[in-house]
């Protein structure tokens, strides 16, 4: 088998769910001998490489660009180049312009969606303009997301369509700890006044509530943001909730396995990483029913998905759970594991690899 050579473009300074994944499914097309490079713009660079230690030394090699020409001169010997933003679709675009005089065959090119960025702007700004023209940027791309919901979101919009990959969850660093007893449950938030669509807002009244109706019978716990970002956003914790700040990959799952709840409260999720990531510590996360959870979670099972524009239908869930009795819990938190044991780097590298040999190989 001829393996094709692959650089995912990637301008970002890591640590998000889109760039976990790219990492990691990285690495495993890496270890599976694959030669892949992730290229990072310089801006980002130096971030990117702190966030992920673990690659120094590793079969995956990270490289930087400037410049459409410099990330030109990267793809020069690749035979497939990978988007992974809306951003770097364009510096792919740019860059394969450049190459067509100095290649005799022309580059593949592939488009990872990670997420509806659309939905991340208001409509008709620049950076709505430019993540709307994204998925039609570069002529005869092949778009490939991880979940149905991108898939269809990106073909009813866009009249493209997008093959359904695997999802990935590094269970090298996310496993549970089940001897682990505690005299209180504990509730973990995501917290991030930046992004508005993880709605901050929403998380806060949920702390609150959780603080008032429990106090300390229940040990609550936000992480995402630090104390500069809570003070400039006017956002005050009640004294019952300890912001554990901005947490590096690797500290997110010892949180993880300390927490029997773990709520993202967002607007929606494209695929809610964190969520199954939670769920392989062997905890039960409170998820977004719109966008790509419903894929893995199961209502009352394995999770709860709720209409987070609805204060009442979260607080009655982690209520539920609240209450339930122990054996109860411990039933979800083995469907939840159960559940999260069935996604792995390794099958999701595959999944990716099938379809990058169809690029370069018409008789895969």
């Amino acid at each position: 088998m001829t393996l094709p050579g692959i650089v995912f473009v990637l301008p970002a300074a890591g640590a998000s769910g889109g760039a976990n994944s790219v990492v990691q499914e990285s690495t495993g097309l890496a270890e599976l001998g694959v030669p892949v490079r992730i290229a990072v713009d310089e801006a980002n660079h130096a971030p990117f490489v702190g966030n992920y230690p673990e690659l120094e030394g590793s079969k995956l090699g990270v490289s930087r660009y400037g410049s459409e020409e410099a990330l030109a001169e990267l793809l020069l010997t690749a035979d497939i180049a990978v988007a992974t933003t809306n951003e770097s679709a364009f510096h792919v675009k740019g860059a394969v312009a450049l190459l067509k005089a100095k290649r005799a065959h022309p580059i593949q090119v592939a488009y990872y969606v990670q997420d509806y960025e659309p939905l991340f702007y208001p409509p008709g700004t620049p950076a709505w303009n430019q993540a709307h023209a994204s998925y039609t940027a570069i002529k005869n791309s092949a778009l490939f997301a991880k979940t149905e919901w991108l898939c269809n979101i990106v073909y009813e919009n866009h009249g493209v369509r997008v093959t359904k990959v695997e999802p990935s969850i590094d269970h090298r660093i996310f496993y549970p700890d089940l001897s682990r007893s505690s005299d209180r449950l504990t509730i973990a938030a995501m917290l991030r006044p930046k992004t508005p669509r993880r709605a901050p807002r929403r998380t806060l009244r949920i702390m609150q509530a959780l603080a008032a109706r429990h106090g300390a019978e229940l040990k609550l716990q936000v992480f995402g943001t630090d104390e500069a970002d809570l003070k400039s956003a006017g956002i005050e914790l009640p004294m019952q909730v300890e912001n554990l700040g901005r947490l590096r990959r690797h500290d997110v799952p010892e949180l993880m396995r300390a927490a029997d709840l773990f709520l993202d409260l967002s607007d929606f999720q494209a695929f809610g990483r964190t969520g199954l990531e939670a769920m392989a510590c062997g905890g039960v996360p409170v998820l977004p029913i719109f966008g790509g959870p419903a894929e893995y979670a199961v209502h009352g099972r394995n999770a709860y998905l709720v209409d987070t524009r609805s204060d009442a239908a979260i607080l009655q869930s982690v209520e539920d759970f609240v209450h339930m009795t122990v054996g109860s819990r411990a039933a979800m938190r083995q469907s939840a594991l159960e559940t999260a044991s069935r996604y792995s780097i390794r099958q999701a590298a595959l999944s990716e690899l099938r379809l990058f040999l169809s690029l370069v190989n018409s008789d895969v």
